[in-house]
């Protein structure tokens, strides 16, 4: 999966060059869960700006304006399954504050991961939220 992101990354980030480069930090989206059982879907994204036009090589699609509630991860807590305690505590915060998740959790990058060190902080796991 790892090898799979970055290389995902990697072709959007071009992509999103010949539409004006990227409007904020690469993420990815699971629409299911990703385990030995289960495979997903997963969505790598790379944000555009809103009314470019789409290229080629990837699909554009706008998501609808939210809020989000996120912890910051360093590099080593990214790792499978240490990550998963990170997506519980941020279930577990949604629901101590009386919100509703409104889409996919996912994992925005604002570093570059292969470069990071092990204790620098490199994404955040985030779920869109509403009021309940």
């Amino acid at each position: 999966m790892p090898r799979w992101i970055g290389a995902a990354v990697t072709r959007l980030m071009k992509s999103a060059g010949t539409l004006g480069g990227p409007a904020g930090y690469p993420f990815v989206v699971y629409h299911g869960e990703v385990n030995q059982d289960s495979d997903g879907p997963v969505e790598v994204c790379v944000p555009v700006k809103v009314g470019q036009e789409a290229s080629t090589e990837a699909a554009v699609r706008q998501e609808p304006a939210h809020h989000e509630a996120a912890v910051r991860l360093r590099k080593a807590q990214v790792a499978f399954p240490q990550i998963l305690s990170a997506y519980d505590a941020v279930s577990q915060w949604i629901s101590a504050k009386r919100l509703s998740v409104a889409g996919s959790p996912r994992e925005v990058y604002f570093t570059d991961f292969g470069s990071a060190a092990p204790t620098d902080e490199v994404c955040d796991v985030a779920f869109p939220v509403r009021s309940a």
